[in-house]
């Protein structure tokens, strides 16, 4: 009887083992897809910030146009209207842009560091700071874009969204287990 629980224990340790080996592929393949994500959502906010004043601004109301023609209280409104309610508008909806956009990168970062073992607060504090490192570069970098400068209030806005998203994906943990 001894002999075959011998057998048996080491018939475990062998698939653990190749369950181990699994799963660190696992890892291995959310790192890489998680760590491009981050990359790519970086090089987008990179490329927005590039955009002069007069681009970013055709983008944002662009978008703010696209709302008000969606929304059927709104487009039926005469280009007078229109164009008032896109001025009203434009300031909440550049700021939720960053709040946005930092959301995802603070959830694209804190999904890579994930596939690392580690306490999950320390996760937390090393993404929001390369969030918010990151964006400290972005408003130094939109001040060599013609019509725009840095503000500390986006960066402010930034380093909240990136909060929220990567700790939406601690909550989502805390709550899976």
């Amino acid at each position: 009887m001894r002999c075959r629980n011998n057998y048996i224990s080491i018939f475990l340790r062998i698939r653990l083992k190749g369950y181990d080996k699994m799963e660190n592929k696992k890892r291995i393949v959310c790192r890489v897809i998680f760590g491009v994500l981050s990359i790519i959502v970086a090089i987008i906010i990179f490329l927005f910030s590039s955009q002069n004043g007069t681009e970013s601004s055709k983008t944002s109301d662009g978008v703010i146009e696209t709302i008000i023609e969606m929304l059927p209280n709104t487009k039926n409104l005469n280009e007078i209207e229109k164009n008032n309610l896109i001025e009203d508008m434009t300031f909440f909806v550049r700021k939720i842009a960053h709040f946005t956009i930092y959301m995802f990168l603070g959830i694209s970062i804190m999904a890579f560091w994930l596939t690392f073992d580690g306490n999950i607060k320390r996760k937390l504090l090393i993404t929001v700071l390369i969030c918010i490192i990151y964006a400290i570069s972005d408003e130094i970098h939109q001040m060599f874009s013609d019509g725009r400068s840095p503000m500390i209030r986006d960066v402010c806005i930034d380093g909240l969204g990136s909060f929220v998203g990567s700790g939406m994906i601690e909550i989502i943990i805390y709550y899976k287990k």
